[in-house]
């Protein structure tokens, strides 16, 4: 999955408190698209949810709530809840 525009690879730099584990200089969205959703799904407020939104397809974020192992269990039902009213 890449994101709809090339300006997307690279994330926003107040999106580097959702990536404290990692080395946040090497993450792009172009190689690691499905970690960064995970990430920004569990973690992200508002203006990471939107970004999100506006950088992925509806159907990505769907495959990635379906099967992922690393959203907790409230983050996943919630998505769900949201992306079943769509």
């Amino acid at each position: 999955m890449l994101p709809k525009n090339a300006s997307s690879y690279t994330l926003p730099k107040e999106f580097k408190r959702y990536f404290w584990d990692v080395n946040f200089e090497e993450l792009s969205f172009e190689k690691y698209p499905r970690f960064i959703t995970e990430r920004v799904l569990n973690f992200g407020d508002l203006h990471g949810i939107k970004w999100l939104l506006s950088n992925t397809d509806m159907q990505f974020i769907s495959s990635v709530v379906n099967s992922s192992r690393n959203l907790n269990a409230k983050t996943r039902n919630y998505w769900q809840l949201i992306l079943s009213q769509t």
